[in-house]
């Protein structure tokens, strides 16, 4: 049986006020850097570069870089998307 969502189940202001607005809570700010860290060589990783943090960038070709940035760019855009939808579904069943 699903639930259905009432204005309490899903914190919207915290939501208008990082999400949707791009800004990070404060109590998460410390772990961003480390987090993209460990995301930037997990997608170094998956295109053949295991050890990306040990290697020298100005030694790799700007493309091999490009790849790396663009991944990351292309699975956030999509990570993006699903949080947008989900909101925005959720929104939805709220408002009907």
């Amino acid at each position: 049986m699903s639930k259905e969502l009432t204005q309490r189940d899903v914190p919207y202001d915290l939501i208008r006020s990082t999400a949707f607005s791009g800004l990070v809570p404060k109590e998460l700010v410390p772990y961003v850097k480390p987090a993209l860290a460990e995301f930037r060589n997990e997608m170094a990783a998956e295109l053949g570069m295991p050890d990306y943090d040990k290697i020298d960038k100005g030694e790799l070709p700007s493309r091999r870089n490009g790849e790396v940035g663009g991944g990351m760019t292309k699975k956030m855009v999509a990570f993006a998307e699903a949080v947008l939808a989900w909101h925005y579904k959720n929104r939805y069943l709220i408002t009907e």
